[in-house]
């Protein structure tokens, strides 16, 4: 974090050549996470050739590197900076829901720059806003981090201590909780198997058990690149009243959102995550699927 926030008091032009260097080292050292990556590519793409997988994986490199360049840079860039960086389209949908007394459950994933878009969630919506975090293991990158997306106004609070805060929190003007949900979770016994990119997958249960525990409406953050430093955040309502939902209907419409950003744009998620490494224990049962990828 030290590195990073110094790194972010470079020009972006010059940022910007860095990352192709970056990524010109880390291609020639085996890329970063390589064998990672690779292995995940091909389970998530089998009909790819291998070419087509080697160009994803060159790809996803490039947008890696891009995206710690990109990180370092808001340690240090100016609010009306961030904002114009970040573009949010359906703010209506949450001004809504706020009008409406609902509180908010935020879903996304590790696609394109997350880390922007929790730094402009305050701003862009009408709610009191937080996000749930992992602690992290150095106390110092941990207080940076927090520094960092807390500055224009977002509260960040670890997992371990999110119930505490919403019981608080709920009993005031309406929440919005942001959650990310595609990561692979520490214990695959408590957890939602499903199928996730044609593969079984174990998903955290936290955005179906929170939506129903807080009667929460669930929106979708998607966020897509349009260019060099410059994205679009759009919203999307997953449901506006979970009471009547069949248990695991929230995920299952989440996980087919995530699905058609990956397919549209398959390069720029978290490929260098180990996502798959459980395997479902006896007895779990793994649901099926009710919602595929829309990737018209």
């Amino acid at each position: 974090m030290k590195y990073l926030s110094w790194l972010g008091r470079l020009p972006r032009w010059m940022l910007t050549i860095l990352a192709w260097k970056v990524t010109a080292l880390a291609m020639l050292v085996g890329g970063y996470r390589g064998k990672v990556v690779r292995a995940n590519l091909k389970r998530a793409f089998p009909e790819k050739s291998a070419g087509q997988r080697w160009r994803l994986y060159a790809l996803f490199q490039r947008h890696f590197a891009q995206l710690i360049i990109e990180s370092a840079k808001l340690f240090t860039m100016k609010r009306d900076a961030v904002d114009r960086g970040m573009v949010h389209h359906g703010k209506e949908l949450m001004e809504r829901l706020h009008r409406e007394g609902k509180h908010v459950l935020i879903a996304g994933g590790h696609m394109n720059n997350w880390e922007w878009s929790a730094l402009t969630l305050s701003q862009n919506l009408p709610f009191r806003t937080m996000a749930l975090y992992k602690k992290l293991s150095d106390a110092r990158s941990e207080k940076r981090m927090r520094e960092s997306r807390s500055q224009f106004g977002l509260e960040m609070v670890r997992t371990t201590e999110g119930r505490a805060w919403m019981n608080v929190a709920r009993h005031g003007d309406p929440v919005a909780v942001v959650m990310g949900f595609d990561q692979s979770p520490a214990d695959p016994t408590k957890c939602w198997w499903t199928t996730f990119l044609g593969t079984e997958t174990a998903v955290f249960y936290g955005l179906e058990q929170w939506s129903h525990m807080y009667d929460m409406a669930v929106v979708y953050a998607s966020i897509r690149r349009d260019g060099p430093w410059k994205y679009t955040l759009n919203y999307e309502l997953i449901a506006e009243d979970v009471t009547e939902l069949a248990e695991g209907e929230v995920l299952d419409r989440c996980l087919a959102k995530l699905e058609r950003e990956i397919h549209r744009d398959p390069a720029r998620w978290l490929w260098s995550h180990k996502r798959w490494k459980h395997r479902r224990p006896e007895g779990r049962v793994c649901h099926p699927r009710r919602h595929k990828a829309d990737l018209a």
